[in-house]
Formats: structure tokens, C-alpha cells, sequence
């Protein structure tokens, strides 16, 4: 085979082209010979050839000629060629630049040109914002990269990791030399030749006295100029009416002495009443070891006074404990006494008891004796059997109290209890008629110690107390639980009562025990107590209890007072709760 292709038979420019080039870049035996002119005139033919291709291969050009006549209107043509080229080419970029505004522009030749700004538009169409736009310089595109996905403006997160900038390392800490003043100046700047940057001089600003700080300064020169000059024409004064004293104690209360050698406290200390001695001399022949020293070894205590608001504390309330509890304290309490007792027999400082013999332990502990002579014995366990029960009864007759202790320690509990406040009730009674009911309710406000009245009427009684609260519960207690309204007492003969006739003069005495008019006897059914008003009260409206017969409501309402009439019609308009829909 030969190394030569076969060329190819073609009479197509391109084929001449490819030929002369062939031709060209091959050297030949025959071109070697060839001139410098000949060479120069070959090359502008094979440039004018590939023009000429070109120029047929351009659509822009249709309206040229095929042919060129010489190699200037060729080389004009191949231009022209070019910059239509380029033109169609940035015409078709700016159309896709504008359907889509997020597609940068392609950079045509070596120099870049920067993307026109995108047109407003709706839908689709519509521009984003400037802030969203990428206005970094693109790189060139090729047409495979001109159409790939378009890539967000904004990082995500993975994004901000992955392209967050590398931090700067940390500034090595240059630790800060403090000059220390009481070390000696190492070096100055003047010793080192370098002063550094001068100063920049700064100009001092003019500052203008105040109005009137001059006036001022003058006019307190001259108020302490009349002041002395008024002081010297007292003195002189003074002087003539002789009360030079009287000036000189003016002139102490104008001038306060100087401080004195010594204080009053410490002159007794020192010797020369001068503080001075606390330098020439020592402390030995202070006077503060020596008889004559007011530095004693005795102290003075001062005697405790209790604070006033000690006596209005109240005391600490006792340990509530059960029935159990107590029972178990006082077993122990009584062990303990009796172990110390024992202890004390032990060490033989108190007498051991006397055996205690009984009728059931004679022969126990009376073994010998009541074996000799048991009649004898016998009779002495008796004395002695009476002798404890004597001494028993005597220890209880001497503990108890009087009728008058007893009843002073009732009055101290009642007072007691008044100080923790008063209390007022009010009862209305439908039928109080029975004379069982009337002794109780007057009696038991007598006993737990309550004030107050009972009135009756034809239509109802009503009864109002006050006293203190512990007594007030027990009264309720009595009024609504223990005392069976609807049941009449057997009789027991006439009661005497006490009656306040509201219609005699004041000044006479209306209270007499009198026999209890006869009364027709009323059915009890149907009848109750029940309380209307309860509440706190600032000090008590009557000092005893006593009944009223009030006939009428205005008789009632001049008993109670204007304080208290308030209650009579609270009473007279009350119905119970299981009455108000009847």
C-alpha cells in the first residue's frame, strides 16, 4: 500500500480548501524552492479561498456576490460577516435573557458585558428582587450550560454550612506589660532618640466669669466689714453701761472655745489632766492600776426591766393530748417518782415506809406474830386500816374548796373568758308559756353568766343575750337542742317570777317577786326556737338578765333601747325557711 491517501474528487471550494491547506501544512519537495514573494502571494490566496467559503455558508449575505473580484473586497466581506454573526447571536441571548430573568447573559469575546436589567412584569414574567439577583460576573457559557436548571440565588442551610467562610484564627492574646510606678523609669523616649508623634495642640478656650461673682465676693466683704463694726460699737456701748460680762458671754456664744487639754472622761487618768502625759510618761504611773483609779474590777449590772408588751403576750397554749396519751404520760410520770423515791431510800436519805398491812395480807406478812397472838394483831391492822382511811379523807376535806373559793374561781373563768370578746344572740320563742321553759331560759343565762332580757308577748317572746363566746355556745346548745318546746311540764305548783311593769315612773322601784297571774294553759304544738342574729359586740347593753312583759310592740321597742329596737322588728318579721313557701 502506498502512504498517500487517495484524494478526494471534488471540484467544491471546501475541497480546494482542504487541498491548499493539505498542501500547506505538508511541505513538499517543490515548496521548499519556492521565493518569499511567491510564499506570501500562496498564503493571501488560500485566505481569500476560506473567505469566500465562508461568505456562502452566511445566510446575512445573500444579497452579496459569490464572487470577489481581488483580496481587499474579500477581506471587507469576511468583516462584515463576522459582526452580523455577532449581532444575531447577542439578539438571541437578549430574547432568552428575557423570558427568563434569572438566566445570566452570555459573555460574547474576551470582554464581559454586563446583563441589561430584566422588565417588570405580571405572572410568570414577573421580575424578582434586585436583592434576590445574582450580581456576581459570570463566567462564559457554552450552549449545553446556557439551559441547565437554574440554580436558587439564596443558600439553604446546608448550603451556608458548606460555603461559610473558613473563621479567621483567634487573635493571640498579647499580654499587657502594667508599668509599675515604684520601679525606677527603664527608658525613656527621649533616651531612645524617638519621641514619637508630636501632640496636636489643643487651644485652650476663653471662660468668662459669672455675672456677679465679683459682686457677690464684694458684698460679703462688706456684710463682714458691719458685723465687726456693729460687734465694736455693742462692746463700746457695752462698756459704758458696764455689762462688760454680759459681752464677754456674747462674745463666747459668738466664739466657741477651743478643745480642752483633756476630756472630763479621761482627766481622772492622767496625771497632769493633759493628754501630753500619755507620751512622758508610762502607763505604770498612769492613774489606772492605783487605788485612787475610778477603773475598778467591780461590774454593775443593770437591773432587767420586762418589756411592756411582754405582760399583753399571751400565754403558750398547753399540748393537746388524747385520752390514751394521757393515761400513758401519767404512768410514766408516776414511775419516775417512784423510782426517785426508791433511789432516795437506797442512799439512806429518807426512812423506808411502814409495811402496809391489811385484813387480806395479815398472815403474808405478819407470819410469826399472828401465829403467836393473831387477836392482837388483828386489832392493830384495824387501827391501821382506819389511821390511812382517817388520813385520806382529811388530805381530800383540806383540798377542797370552799363555797366561796369555788364560787370566786367561777367569777375569774367568766372574766377570763369575757376578755376574749362579747357576743350577742337573738332568739325568737313562737310559745313561752310553760314554766319549765321560763326557768331554764333564765336560769342558765344566770349560771354561765350572760346579760340580756326575755320579752314576752301575745304574739311570740323573743330573748336576747350577749356575754362570751364559750358561754354564748352553750346557750344556743340549750335554746335549739336540749330544752323540747312542744312538750309541757308536769305542774309543780305556783312560780314566783320577777316582773318589770315598763309603766311606773323611773324613779320608783318596779321589781317585786309576785305570784304568777294564772294563765290559760296553751297547746305546745307546733312550737319552736329559732336563732335570728348573732354577731360581735364592742361592750354589753345590760348588766343582768330579767324578764319583760312588753304587751304592745312600742312598750317592746322602749325596753330594748334605740340601740337595740332594731331586733323586736327583726324578730316580729322572721319566718323559718320551711314556713316562707306555705
Amino acid at each position: 500500500m502506498s502512504d498517500k491517501k487517495r484524494a478526494l474528487d471534488d471540484d467544491s471550494p471546501s475541497s480546494a480548501a482542504k487541498k491548499a491547506r493539505s498542501d500547506t501544512s505538508t511541505p513538499s519537495n517543490g515548496s521548499s524552492g519556492l521565493s518569499g514573494a511567491a510564499l506570501i502571494a500562496q498564503k493571501r490566496a488560500e485566505v481569500a479561498a476560506k473567505l469566500a467559503a465562508m461568505s456562502r455558508k452566511t445566510p446575512a449575505l445573500g444579497g452579496l456576490t459569490t464572487h470577489t473580484t481581488s483580496s481587499e473586497e474579500v477581506g471587507d466581506v469576511g468583516k462584515k460577516a463576522i459582526e452580523a454573526r455577532r449581532k444575531v447571536t447577542e439578539a438571541q441571548s437578549k430574547l432568552a435573557v428575557k423570558d427568563n430573568p434569572y438566566m445570566s447573559m452570555p459573555q460574547i469575546g474576551k470582554k464581559s458585558r454586563a446583563p441589561e436589567p430584566a422588565q417588570q412584569g405580571a405572572g410568570l414574567k414577573m421580575a424578582a428582587h434586585p436583592l434576590l439577583l445574582d450580581t456576581t460576573p459570570t463566567v462564559s457559557q457554552s450552549k449545553k450550560d446556557r439551559y441547565k436548571p437554574m440554580q436558587p440565588k439564596f443558600a439553604s442551610i446546608r448550603a451556608n454550612v458548606r460555603n461559610a467562610p473558613t473563621p479567621p484564627p483567634a487573635p493571640v492574646p498579647v499580654p499587657v506589660v502594667k508599668e509599675n510606678p515604684y520601679a525606677a523609669a527603664a527608658a525613656t523616649p527621649g533616651d531612645t532618640g524617638f519621641e514619637g508623634a508630636p501632640r496636636e495642640r489643643v487651644g485652650r478656650s476663653l471662660k468668662f466669669n459669672p455675672k456677679g461673682k465679683y459682686v457677690a465676693v464684694a458684698n460679703q466683704l462688706r456684710q463682714e466689714s458691719q458685723l465687726e463694726a456693729l460687734k465694736q460699737r455693742i462692746a463700746a456701748s457695752a462698756r459704758k453701761a458696764g455689762f462688760e460680762g454680759e459681752f464677754d458671754t456674747l462674745e463666747k456664744n459668738i466664739r466657741r472655745d477651743p478643745p480642752p487639754n483633756a476630756e472630763w472622761w479621761d482627766a481622772p487618768l492622767l496625771p497632769t489632766k493633759n493628754y501630753d502625759d500619755l507620751t512622758r510618761f508610762s502607763h505604770s504611773l498612769l492613774n489606772i492600776r492605783t487605788p485612787s483609779s475610778p477603773i475598778t474590777i467591780y461590774v454593775q449590772h443593770p437591773i432587767p426591766i420586762a418589756p411592756p408588751g411582754e405582760k399583753n403576750k399571751p400565754a403558750p397554749k398547753p399540748l393537746m393530748l388524747t385520752k390514751k396519751e394521757q393515761k400513758k404520760m401519767r404512768k410514766q410520770r408516776r414511775q419516775a417518782e417512784l423510782q426517785d423515791k426508791r433511789d432516795r431510800i437506797r442512799m439512806g436519805l429518807i426512812p423506808p415506809d411502814a409495811p402496809k398491812v391489811r385484813l387480806a395480807n395479815l398472815m403474808k406478812v405478819l407470819t410469826s406474830d399472828a401465829v403467836q397472838d393473831p387477836t392482837r394483831v388483828e386489832a392493830r391492822v384495824r387501827r391501821e386500816v382506819a389511821g390511812r382511811r382517817h388520813t385520806h379523807e382529811k388530805m381530800n376535806a383540806e383540798r377542797k374548796l370552799t363555797d366561796e373559793q369555788r364560787r370566786e374561781k367561777t367569777e375569774t373563768k367568766k372574766a377570763e373568758e369575757d376578755k376574749k370578746g362579747i357576743i350577742g344572740a337573738t332568739f325568737k320563742v313562737k310559745i313561752l308559756a310553760d314554766p319549765s321553759h321560763r326557768f331554764k331560759v333564765r336560769k342558765n343565762a344566770d349560771q354561765l353568766g350572760l346579760t340580756g332580757l326575755v320579752i314576752f308577748n301575745p304574739n311570740f317572746s323573743m330573748v336576747y343575750v350577749e356575754g362570751a363566746p364559750k358561754y354564748i355556745r352553750n346557750y344556743k346548745r340549750l335554746m335549739q337542742h336540749r330544752i323540747a318546746w312542744t312538750e309541757a311540764s308536769r305542774s309543780r305548783g305556783e312560780e314566783e317570777v320577777e316582773i318589770d311593769h315598763g309603766d311606773e315612773e323611773p324613779g320608783t322601784s318596779a321589781k317585786g317577786k309576785e305570784k304568777a297571774e294564772p294563765q290559760e294553759v296553751r297547746s305546745l304544738e307546733g312550737n319552736r326556737c329559732d336563732l335570728i342574729w348573732e354577731g360581735p359586740l364592742r361592750e354589753r347593753n345590760f348588766t343582768n338578765f330579767r324578764p319583760k312583759s312588753c304587751p304592745t310592740d312600742s312598750a317592746a321597742r322602749e325596753v330594748l333601747g334605740s340601740k337595740l329596737a332594731g331586733y323586736w322588728d327583726q324578730a316580729k318579721n322572721y319566718k323559718p325557711e320551711d314556713e316562707e313557701w306555705m
